[in-house]
This record gives C-alpha cells, sequence and structure tokens, in this order.
C-alpha cells in the first residue's frame, strides 16, 4: 500500500495501516502528521493539548493509555504526532524503520520550528516501544503534563505566567486538580463513551514518569470517585511526589551545600550533593483502589535530575516506593538514572509483558 490518505475521516491521518518500507516514507508520513497537526497550535498548551488529544477510539481500540509525563517534559506535539504514526503504521513495516519513528519525528519539529523541544522519557522509552510492538497500532495514547504550578514546565513559562495564574494554580494542586488531571478527565470521559457507541471496550492503562507518578494517583483517585472506572494496569517509572514540593526539600540542601563542600575537602567520604531523596510517600504515591494492577520501577544513583541549571543549581532525583504496588528497585544505573530508567532494559520487558498481555 502506498502513502495514500484519501478515505480518512476528519481528525484522522490515514484510513488504514500503511506498509512504510525506508525512511523516506516514513519521513513523509511524519511531515503530514506535524502539518495537521501544527495547525492546531495555541500559545496555552493546556488548549493545544486538548485541540491535539481527540480522544476517539476506533473499532479495533484494545488500549486506552492515558499518560503523565516529569516535570519540564511535556512536549504537545511529539505525542500527538507518534499517536498517528502508531495508528498508521501496518506491522509489516521493518522494525528498523519503526525504531526510527521518535528520531523522524524529532527532526521534522527541529526543522521547522525555533524553541528547543522538551526531553520526554516516556516518549523514549514506553511508547517507543508500543510504536514497534505487534498489535500497538491498537493501542490509543494521549499524553498530559505533571506540574502542578505553570512555572516549573520550563523558562518559557515563567515569562508568560502571571500572579493570578499563579494562585490558580495554586488552588487546583491544593484540590488535587491542576490542568493536566482536568483535560485527562474530559479525554477518558470522551473516549469511553465514544467506545460505547462503536461497542469497544479497550484496556484502561495509567503511566506516568517522575512527578508524573503524584498526577497519576490523583487522577486514578478522581474517576474512581466521580466515574467509577476501574484500571487496568498502571505503570510508574521512578515516582516522585508534586515538583513544588519535591523542590521545597531540594532548596535547603543547595543553600547548605558550600559548607557541605569544604567540610567534604577535609572529611571525605561520599560527595554531599543535594537530592530529592527515595522516601515513604505512602500517603501521596501508593496503588489506588481502582487499580488491578500497578507495576512502579525506582532508582536512587541520580545526580543529574532535570540537568538544568548548570553544577551550581543541579541536584539529583531520586524516585520512591508506590505503596502497596509491585514495586522493582532498578540497579547498574548512573549518575542519568532518572532518565535513562525509562529506557531501561527491565522496565521496557515488563511494560512489553503486560501490554502484550492486555493486548491478548
Amino acid at each position: 500500500m502506498g502513502l495514500g490518505f484519501s478515505s480518512a475521516s476528519a481528525g484522522e491521518l490515514c484510513s488504514n495501516q500503511l506498509i512504510v518500507n525506508s525512511k523516506e516514507e516514513l519521513k513523509k508520513l511524519v511531515l503530514k502528521s506535524y502539518k495537521k497537526n501544527i495547525s492546531k497550535k495555541s500559545s496555552n498548551r493546556h488548549v493545544f493539548n486538548q485541540r491535539l488529544n481527540n480522544c476517539s477510539p476506533r473499532e479495533n481500540s484494545k488500549a486506552l493509555v492515558i499518560a503523565f509525563e516529569g516535570t519540564g517534559a511535556y512536549e504537545p506535539l511529539i505525542p500527538a504526532i507518534m499517536n498517528d504514526v502508531n495508528k498508521c503504521l501496518s506491522r509489516k513495516s521493518p522494525i528498523e524503520v519503526k525504531k526510527f519513528v521518535l528520531r523522524t519525528i524529532k527532526n521534522i519539529i527541529d526543522e521547522n520550528q525555533s524553541h528547543e523541544q522538551k526531553w520526554s522519557g516516556l516518549m523514549s522509552g514506553p511508547l517507543s516501544e508500543i510504536v514497534k510492538m505487534n498489535g500497538g497500532e491498537n493501542i490509543d495514547w494521549y499524553s498530559f503534563p505533571s506540574e502542578e504550578v505553570e512555572q516549573l514546565a520550563g523558562l518559557e513559562m515563567i515569562s508568560q505566567t502571571s500572579l493570578s495564574q499563579l494562585v490558580e494554580d495554586i488552588q487546583h494542586s491544593v484540590n488535587s486538580n491542576p490542568k493536566g488531571i482536568q483535560n485527562a478527565r474530559i479525554c477518558i470521559r470522551k473516549y469511553l463513551l465514544k467506545s460505547i457507541t462503536l461497542g469497544v471496550q479497550p484496556k484502561i492503562v495509567l503511566m506516568s514518569h517522575s512527578s508524573g507518578g503524584r498526577s497519576l494517583v490523583k487522577f486514578a483517585e478522581h474517576i474512581r470517585k466521580n466515574l467509577n472506572i476501574e484500571v487496568d494496569l498502571a505503570f510508574s517509572i521512578d515516582p516522585v511526589i508534586e515538583a513544588h514540593h519535591a523542590i521545597e526539600e531540594v532548596v535547603p540542601q543547595k543553600i547548605g551545600e558550600p559548607l557541605r563542600y569544604l567540610r567534604w575537602r577535609f572529611t571525605g567520604g561520599p560527595y554531599p550533593y543535594s537530592a530529592v531523596w527515595s522516601r515513604d510517600h505512602r500517603s501521596k504515591l501508593y496503588m489506588p483502589s481502582n487499580v488491578k494492577k500497578h507495576l512502579s520501577f525506582y532508582q536512587n544513583k541520580d545526580r543529574l535530575g532535570l540537568k538544568l541549571g548548570g553544577d551550581a543549581m543541579r541536584f539529583g532525583i531520586h524516585g520512591s516506593r508506590m505503596y502497596d504496588a509491585d514495586n522493582t528497585y532498578i540497579k547498574g544505573l548512573g549518575i542519568d538514572a532518572h532518565g535513562a530508567i525509562c529506557y531501561n532494559k527491565q522496565v521496557l520487558s515488563k511494560f512489553n509483558n503486560e501490554i502484550i498481555s492486555i493486548l491478548d
């Protein structure tokens, strides 16, 4: 089948799976998706999120994945284009082509936009696995930011956010209902209503990285209380509490870091770097009662964190256990562990096994 799109319905990129055999053909497909999605552009990332996520199942939909990105990692265009391409690619397309999907998307965006893209562990890890697996085209994926205070989304948000916006964000955080979770609630409600119309029953999968771990718990509690929805699988990677609370932990450490450094120079021992440490957050990070199975993975070796601000501002981020979940500590990671855990072979193998089980 060639790269034809003539019978696609509104909002879709293609009507059937395409046998894309080369990187050149893949680039054409990605560029078509980019042009379709960039036309929905908004300066407000949450509005852009809603426009990109049509949140609609298909007759062959077997699973819905709702993903919460880590702090500063949400890039609206990338998951939307990956979702498009994933639905279009035939399982007969060569694996060498499928492995190149994320890189192709990033290249297209780089060629057409001036701003620097955010890095996403979920896009580099689990979503790329879905694109490569047989049957992955039957999975619908929608991604949401985890930040509860807009300033933490990136430097560009600091200049765009007003005092009134900050107050509103704090109120939403106190009510466990920030903008990303609000959009995710709208999305899943719309998706499941359409599922009833189509007569399909896709499995529900929640996924998160970093501070998205806390968002996953809040979202699961919301859909339990308000929509009576059960979650077939929750998959947490290096979960952390809300980013603004994590920063509250780090700031006093950074203030005392120079003195600790001097003491270290004279006495030796482990280097006294600052970090968000692994802790018992059982009131915030736990397996919600409407989740049938919850797998969680964490590490305590990271020293680079978000990799922002140079050496002076850098701090490590260590994930924590999810109370009552099936927790796995990942060994052998380096100082970039908070990001690298997302594409760790053990983590991705577990993810593949669980998703394949759901599809079967």
